[in-house]
């Protein structure tokens, strides 16, 4: 009985040992979004189309210690969006406005959606630079 329980716990040791090795760096490299970005619209009648308004905002965190100041949000003009379906099939290319604004605006056969029905849905992805730095944001429409 004593070798059982000898051979068990050796055993638990060596999966011990083994488990927990250190990671040095992360699988994979986690950087942050250059801009905030956010988009209004997910639910549109099935003869008016998709109109998806959207808003970049670069995030001033140098007031983040201060209660009185925190975070300031900045609009980005002049950035240049593009959006997709299907991770590669490029529909538009928007730039924002002096108020970092963009309007998205298609009809549903041209997002692939020719008879658009109750409940249909698609995922918008709207991409961009800024800063050297890629970003890219998903954003779910659905007909009514």
């Amino acid at each position: 009985m004593n070798k059982i329980v000898n051979k068990i716990t050796l055993l638990g040791l060596v999966l011990v040992a083994f488990s927990c090795v250190e990671a040095v760096e992360l699988a994979t490299p986690n950087v942050a979004a250059p801009v905030l970005v956010v988009l209004e619209g997910n639910e549109f009648e099935a003869t008016t189309g998709v109109a998806v308004e959207g808003s970049f905002y670069e995030l001033d965190k140098s007031g983040i210690l201060d209660r009185t100041v925190g975070i300031d949000s900045i609009p980005v003009s002049g950035l240049d969006i593009t959006v997709f379906i299907n991770q590669t099939e490029e529909i538009s290319t928007l730039t924002t406005d002096a108020q970092g604004k963009i309007l998205f605006q298609n009809p549903w056969n041209s997002l692939g959606v020719p008879d658009p029905s109750s409940g249909t849905q698609i995922r918008l992805e709207f991409a961009g630079t800024y800063n050297d730095i890629a970003f890219r944001q998903y954003h779910n429409v659905r007909v009514k």
